[in-house]
């Protein structure tokens, strides 16, 4: 019994060497990485929005979260999709590196969906596919007996194939999403020892929004994204985009019982847009970090679409 309870000591001290850790009195589980740019590249949560416009896009992204604490996360993401417009699909990639503690995640995938008209807008359904991989450095953890059979003495990885699914709703207007990722789930064994087993959840989104323009160069766009996976409390990220002369976005948002978010994009030409973002935390956990950053370069080339296509607005697709 008393090897047990200091085995569950050390999963709570140590920070990241779980994926379904909880970082904040909300509970929320940082197994996926998070973004505040969700409204400028949805790519990262939904395989549907891969060549849902008539651009090809590649994007890079930086985000450091909980600045000041010690192993805070730190990601880095390479996204790039293309439509095929003559076919009606879209394809695509992703490579996500992302650090928490001890924990390293890394995932590597590609992209496929498949649009097709319907009434006044377009439907779209995703797929992604590749592949999840966890190291953890077991010797950089605080442990309570120097030695202790149920931690690895050394780095260990565990390597998951890994799915995600999404469908998507839009016109030149207004869109409506759903996604899944980590479809296949799993667990991630590092020991023989189930007292620290470690399972890759499902996780569920839920986005929408719409750009309404109240003056020749004004719009406004409100957008939503809803978080949900087991064992953490549901999340919901509230944003407004004002977008001036199709070249400068300002932003304001809010996550539920987290952070109030704001971001700023400039179109530094047609093809390239770069947007910065940053997190003032309002939770109890502002005592001991200073929010989060987070930069995105984008880089995109025009297609013109076929006679029988109508434009798609450039201010959600690119």
């Amino acid at each position: 019994m008393m090897n047990k309870i200091k085995r569950y000591q050390l999963i709570l001290k140590c920070v990241g060497i779980l994926a379904g850790l909880c970082i904040s009195l909300n509970a929320f589980c940082q197994q996926e990485a998070m973004y505040t740019q969700n409204n400028f590249d949805r790519l990262t949560y939904n395989p549907a929005y891969a060549g849902s416009g008539g651009w090809i896009v590649t994007s890079l992204k930086h985000r450091s979260q909980f600045i000041g604490m010690e192993g805070a996360p730190n990601t880095q993401i390479i996204t790039f999709h293309a439509p095929w417009q003559v076919k009606s699909m879209g394809f695509g990639g992703k490579i996500i590196n992302d650090h928490l503690g001890a924990t390293s995640n890394f995932s590597m995938t590609g992209i496929y969906a498949y649009h097709m008209g319907l009434g006044k807008g377009k439907l779209s359904a995703g797929i992604e596919g590749g592949f999840f991989s966890q190291t953890i450095d077991f010797t950089s953890l605080y442990r309570i007996d120097k030695i202790d059979n149920a931690i690895p003495p050394a780095k260990s990885s565990v390597f998951k194939p890994d799915a995600s699914f999404g469908l998507q709703f839009q016109t030149n207007n207004y869109f409506l999403g759903l996604s899944i990722v980590h479809l296949l789930g799993g667990k991630l064994n590092y020991t023989d020892d189930r007292d620290i087993t470690a399972r890759l959840r499902k996780h569920y989104f839920f986005s929408g929004g719409i750009v309404k323009d109240i003056g020749k160069n004004l719009s406004i766009q409100p957008c939503f994204l809803i978080k949900k996976v087991s064992g953490a409390s549901t999340q919901m990220d509230l944003y407004v985009n004002t977008i001036f002369m199709e070249k400068y976005t300002l932003g304001i948002g809010y996550r539920t019982s987290d952070a109030m978010t704001f971001s700023v994009k400039y179109h530094i030409t047609d093809a390239i847009r770069v947007s910065y973002s940053y997190d003032h935390r309002i939770s109890s956990i502002a005592k001991y970090s200073s929010g989060a950053h987070e930069i995105m370069i984008r880089y995109g080339i025009k297609l013109l679409p076929p006679q029988q296509m109508k434009e798609i607005n450039p201010r959600y697709y690119f």
